[in-house]
């Protein structure tokens, strides 16, 4: 049995209404996730920073630890 033109624009209007629907919370979920993201980068430049502040002292020590015992030794 075939479908008039309006049955077949109500259908086609159902779908678009509910893809739409759908597309927006897909949307909404990407938002969350990218503040998510944010947090996390935010918290993992931190630690980087850190890190990188540690490795800094322990060059540094260990540069004034090597340069004290040639001095001791006399080289």
């Amino acid at each position: 049995m075939a479908k008039t033109a309006q049955e077949q624009r109500e259908e086609l209007v159902k779908l678009v209404t509910e893809t739409r629907a759908y597309q927006k919370t897909i949307f909404k979920k990407i938002d969350r996730i990218e503040e998510h993201l944010a947090t996390q980068n935010g918290r993992i430049n931190n630690a980087e920073r850190q890190l990188s502040v540690l490795k800094g002292i322990g060059v540094t020590v260990s540069m004034i630890f090597a340069a004290v015992l040639a001095f001791v030794k006399g080289e």
